[in-house]
């Protein structure tokens, strides 16, 4: 039985179709990457998925169970936004507990946990800091803190590195794809960089217009893409007409 599986999800706002007959199966452990263009729907399948979009139609299920109409905080899900959302009156380590502080856990307990993935995280010596303190590599360390500090089933990452400079995304790739091997979490990251999908993903799911156009390793999509938009998404190409030629002596012969 897959970990999360959709079926037929359609989703449509007022004059435009965001997700057209989408299916999908993810696997425990697995770190999918959904990439794809601007507006071709890969966030909206994220929100669907963590129950922040209702559907036209289809389902969603989590090991077997239907969770269609389950509300958010049902399904198990750490989410880690572009803009990482942290409180900006909080300190580091105030923003990692503020999800615990409606848990059935002790004060100890809820500094044990935090202590715990700050130190997961590297940012032990920043503990005491608020967000205007950091840089944005060290508010995106803190954004997956918070997110993982309550054992999530699932991770899912929505474009988490765009706003960070070429070499803190390069580290911060390294990292993250690091501490997921480590938790063995089901991760599912969106991305519109060929680069950070083909770098972090076991399997990628490339989209457009409002449909998946192929899943597969990085490896899969990267060297036998099976549509022109693949191919062309994924790197530079070269498209050659060709035309079917009979020899001279299979003409003769037929």
């Amino acid at each position: 039985m897959c970990h999360l599986k959709i079926e037929n999800i359609t989703k449509k706002y007022t004059t435009q179709t965001a997700l057209q007959d989408v299916n999908l199966e993810i696997n425990k452990g697995e770190f999918v990457s959904i990439l794809g263009p601007s507006g071709c729907g890969k966030s909206t399948l994220l929100r669907v998925l963590a129950g922040l979009e209702n559907v036209q139609s289809g389902s969603v299920y989590i090991n077997g169970k239907d969770v269609t109409t389950a509300a958010p905080s049902k399904r198990n899900f750490g989410i880690v936004f572009q803009s990482y959302a942290l409180f900006p009156n909080l300190t580091v380590a105030q923003n990692i507990a503020y999800g615990l502080s409606g848990k059935k856990f002790s004060k100890a307990e809820i500094r044990e946990k935090v202590l715990d993935v700050i130190e997961t995280v590297n940012m032990t010596e920043h503990i005491h800091k608020y967000p205007r303190q950091l840089s944005g590599g060290q508010q995106q360390r803190v954004a997956l803190a918070r997110a993982i500090v309550l054992n999530p089933e699932f991770l899912l990452l929505d474009e988490p590195l765009s706003a960070l400079d070429a070499r803190v995304r390069a580290h911060l790739r390294r990292e993250i794809k690091n501490l997921q091997k480590k938790l063995g979490i089901t991760t599912i990251m969106v991305t519109h960089d060929q680069q950070e999908a083909l770098s972090m993903a076991d399997r990628i799911i490339v989209m457009n217009n409002a449909v998946i156009e192929q899943i597969g390793t990085p490896e899969e999509i990267y060297k036998t893409p099976k549509t022109e938009f693949v191919s062309d998404f994924m790197g530079t190409v070269n498209y050659i007409d060709g035309a079917y030629l009979v020899s001279f002596d299979q003409a003769t012969a037929v």
